[in-house]
């Protein structure tokens, strides 16, 4: 009886064992699935987890990080009529007209590629010379802005034509005779990009796309819908005014806090909140566009508010909706 019933005790044990293998099993199975995918150690090292969860490469955030570190204006953004003179004295340049297909076939400076905003640019990023001056120009500056800044993370020397199409260039006197309707073929040389950058600007243009049809469009948000949500007390926004102290010290919109546009704002970054939504406010959008398309490679949930503060006199923007601001 006694072998017996030490048999019977050790299969009781065996089975209680077995049973605690299969819980252990069953409750770490579901942690695994939620997580992401094991890297290997190389691919760990190189890679750090933004403020938002979203792990971003360490090539990329020191790609965008540099955007700011040694910001020059000038090599990043061209007047009009700048670029117009460029142009007709034949420097040595690359032309990307973001526009809609059908706007450029109407009429686009000469040479120009078209490359409409969106997965275009991300699909043809290793034809875009990096051995020449590039210039970009959309609509009113503000998608070319972004494009500006994620070509440059990218390595590739581009400037944003001021004020775009529409509000620049069209408005320039003679610009006409720039302009060509025979469209120009991209280039068939591939040069060098970093799988990471290449990985993070598709991911950038993915994530267009799939904010078309929301107020979130182009990664524009307008100022009648940042109004709604602070009137609504909707404290999951965060808005990031980038103009310049003085600026903001005469009227900002309330809640905003300040971290002027410049070289070495990208220090600040770090202050940003993880778990809200910030909008990027500046004049006219131009700078802020540039901002928002850094801050969206560090992994922030950022978008450019639509015609900045504005002006009561251009009816663009904050002001030019008729929208108050504070000076405290």
């Amino acid at each position: 009886m006694k072998k017996i019933f030490a048999l019977v005790l050790c299969l009781a044990m065996v089975s209680a064992v077995i049973s605690g293998c299969g819980g252990t099993t069953s409750s770490s199975a579901p942690a695994a699935s939620s997580s992401k995918p094991a890297s290997s150690s190389a691919a760990t090292s190189s890679a750090a987890a933004s403020s938002t969860g979203t792990v971003v490469s360490e090539t990329v955030k020191k790609a965008a990080m540099a955007y700011f570190e040694t910001y020059d204006s000038a090599k990043i953004m061209k007047s009009a009529t700048d670029f117009l003179k460029a142009v007709g004295a034949g420097e040595k340049m690359f032309v990307i007209d973001v526009r809609q297909a059908d706007v450029y076939a109407k009429g686009h400076i000469k040479g120009a590629v078209n490359l409409p905003f969106g997965s275009a640019i991300a699909e043809n990023l290793a034809l875009i010379p990096n051995d020449v001056q590039v210039y970009v120009y959309c609509y009113t500056g503000q998608t070319a802005s972004q494009v500006v800044a994620l070509l440059n993370v990218a390595g590739i020397k581009a400037a944003n034509v001021q004020k775009g199409y529409d509000n620049g260039i069209a408005l320039e006197a003679g610009f006409e005779k720039y302009l060509s309707t025979e469209a120009t073929a991209m280039p068939t040389k591939k040069y060098d990009v970093n799988t990471d950058i290449q990985k993070a600007i598709t991911k950038y243009f993915e994530d267009v796309k799939a904010a078309t049809g929301t107020a979130f469009a182009s990664f524009n948000f307008k100022s009648a819908s940042l109004k709604e949500a602070l009137d609504a007390k909707d404290t999951s926004y965060y808005v990031y005014n980038i103009q310049k102290a003085e600026d903001f010290a005469k009227g900002h919109i309330a809640t905003s806090v300040n971290n002027p546009f410049a070289a070495g704002m990208q220090k600040k970054f770090a202050d940003l909140p993880a778990n809200k939504t910030i909008i990027v406010q500046c004049y006219t959008g131009q700078t802020a566009s540039q901002t928002m398309a850094i801050l969206r490679l560090l992994g922030y949930k950022a978008y450019s508010l639509h015609g900045g503060i504005g002006s009561v006199e251009s009816k663009a923007g904050w002001l030019g909706a008729g929208y108050s601001v504070v000076t405290d």
